[in-house]
């Protein structure tokens, strides 16, 4: 019969109780993470300051949408508009008069709008056009007005002539929003007086100085302050 063979067991190693993640192991984990998070942080910031910015481009829009508005109402039947320009503070200012048998309150009205720079603030307020009036407080219509700068920012007039329109135009462009995040709505609109001719008083600028000869709704006090 032939012999059994014997088989020699080797005794197993015992295990090794520190067994786990080496140093460098846990260091590639790590950055693993961290690039993981920077990459979500990264997606989230970018996505808040989206719908931040589109937000605020829709707010800037909707208001500069009802200041236009507002000038079509009121320049539309207007008789005469001032040349625009600025005070010594450097606000910019435009002024027009509506004839009593277009406004709503059967009285001949003065409308003045002002831009103020440093407070990047668009203001306005009307009063009836009859001597001794009290001039009345200004109203905020659009805050965050970006100022672009320029002679004809916000406000140009465009007289009537006989060789182009037969009536005067003003032409208001308004930029406003937040300029940091490159959030606003730049809208720029023309407005036609349609009671306006080359007769109004305040078409006439003899000396091209770039203000009327004879500027409607003046006062000697508190005009363009």
């Amino acid at each position: 019969m032939p012999r059994p063979h014997h088989v020699t067991m080797k005794p197993g190693r015992p295990p090794n109780e520190d067994a786990g993640f080496s140093l460098i192991e846990l260091i590639v984990a790590m950055g693993v993470f961290m690039i993981f998070i920077a990459l979500v942080m990264t997606t989230t910031v970018t996505l808040a300051r989206s719908a931040t910015r589109s937000q605020l481009t829709a707010e800037a829009s909707n208001a500069s949408l009802t200041v236009f508005g507002s000038f079509d109402r009121q320049a539309r039947y207007a008789d005469a508009i001032n040349f625009p320009g600025a005070s010594l503070t450097g606000a910019r200012y435009v002024e027009f008069r509506t004839p009593g048998n277009s406004s709503a309150s059967g009285v001949t009205t003065c409308t003045q709008w002002r831009f103020i720079p440093n407070l990047q603030r668009l203001e306005s307020r009307s009063w009836q056009d009859i001597p001794g009036t009290t001039l009345p407080a200004f109203t905020t219509k659009l805050t965050n007005v970006i100022d672009d700068g320029g002679a004809d920012y916000p406000f140009k007039l465009t007289p009537a002539s006989l060789t182009g329109s037969l009536m005067q135009q003003l032409t208001v462009t308004l930029h406003s929003g937040n300029a940091s995040l490159n959030a606003g709505a730049a809208m720029s609109t023309t407005f036609v007086a349609r009671n306006s001719s080359v007769k109004s008083p305040s078409n006439v600028d003899a000396d091209n100085n770039k203000a009327s000869d004879t500027p409607v709704c003046a006062t000697d006090a508190g005009y363009r302050p």
